[in-house]
């Protein structure tokens, strides 16, 4: 089959998977899964088809919301739509662009027996599409040379590049340390804020004057670290190891933070 006639279904219609499917449109025939009526009914009014029902496809592009829940990372959505993969065509090609916890792509291709497996983890930026929309440069990790080939094919023709990787689990790990890293990153001009609080520190003027340094660039310290990607990312990453004192501490000055001067503001 022409690669350009094989049918495309994004799995997941949300902040990601809706904007995923738009782009892949222009490429490929697509089709839209997801469980939310809400979700389907808007992809309808953008013009992209949609489905509550699992559909026959050729290429699956995972975009499903994954979860840190009771204190560990919850794949159920991902497992859901492999689940749902195998019994339609188990030998599609499989693309998680969700945030995967490590590990996780291989277990769904050994548990559901799907052969052809990539992970090319999003990198799209709500508040600048433009350069940081569905088309920019991601990492890219496979299963296998047969799942590598299919791949590459693939985001070829969406003129998509990708930085390759040995194997699966490198591309889940960058996904996650990319965001832990942004986390901890803001996380520290937190805790430069509670220190300048405590010793009548103008935090404004020390850091545009810490940023005069030509090798520092200390972010801002806004309303805490909200919304849901760089705090589950960095619980998915210290959830790695027991010694990862730098992220747990990260989350702890952000908790401070908040309470400080978040929750305060809120309630003045």
């Amino acid at each position: 089959m022409n690669q350009k006639n094989e049918k495309v279904c994004i799995m997941g219609l949300g902040n990601i998977g809706l904007p995923t499917a738009h782009y892949i449109s222009k490429h490929y025939p697509t089709i839209g899964y997801d469980i939310k009526e809400q979700a389907i009914l808007k992809a309808h009014q953008t013009g992209i088809p949609a489905t509550s029902n699992p559909t026959q496809a050729d290429i699956y592009v995972i975009a499903v919301n994954t979860y840190f829940r009771n204190n560990t990372p919850d794949m159920s959505a991902i497992n859901s739509c492999c689940q749902n993969i195998s019994q339609l065509n188990p030998d599609a090609l499989v693309c998680f662009e969700s945030t995967l916890q490590v590990g996780t792509a291989r277990k769904m291709a050994n548990t559901h027996n799907l052969k052809y497996i990539a992970v090319c983890p999003h990198r799209w930026w709500e508040e600048e599409q433009t350069e940081h929309g569905v088309k920019q440069l991601r990492v890219l990790g496979t299963l296998n040379n047969e799942s590598l080939n299919k791949a590459q094919q693939f985001y070829n023709t969406l003129q998509i590049p990708t930085h390759i990787v040995s194997n699966i689990e490198t591309a889940e790990a960058t996904k996650i340390a990319e965001n832990a890293h942004r986390y901890v990153q803001i996380a520290f001009a937190e805790e430069l804020k509670i220190i300048a609080s405590k010793n009548n520190l103008n935090f404004d003027e020390w850091r545009a004057a810490i940023n005069t340094k030509w090798n520092t660039a200390l972010l801002e310290a806004r309303d805490g670290i909200g919304k849901e990607c760089l705090p589950k990312d960095t619980a998915f990453l210290a959830s790695l190891a027991q010694d990862t004192e730098l992220l747990k501490g990260a989350m702890k000055t952000n908790d401070n933070y908040v309470q400080q001067f978040v929750t305060k503001t809120k309630n003045s």
